[in-house]
């Protein structure tokens, strides 16, 4: 029994990731999986009137952070971030 790894599986392991990899896996996310949200829509809106730069975070990365708290049962969660500068 060969513990090989198959060839197309092998290529994707030996070249990291680039920008185009998680931007490609993004819209697939935000297209397929991810509905679309009115409220967040409008926050963001009104982010941009006011001048704040948009979060780094794409809406699926969002939901899968949100889903990952949830099946840990966290009760409390921080964001260390610099979105407002």
């Amino acid at each position: 029994m060969s513990n090989a790894v198959p060839q197309h599986i092998q290529r994707n392991i030996d070249s990291p990731s680039n920008l185009d990899d998680w931007i490609r896996s993004d819209v697939y996310h935000n297209e397929r999986l991810v509905k679309p949200d009115p409220h967040l829509d409008d926050v963001n809106e009104r982010a941009k009137a006011q001048g704040i730069p948009s979060i780094a975070v794409s809406t699926a990365q969002g939901k899968f952070l949100h889903l990952l708290v949830k099946s840990i049962q966290a009760k409390k969660v921080i964001e260390v971030g610099t979105l407002a500068g």
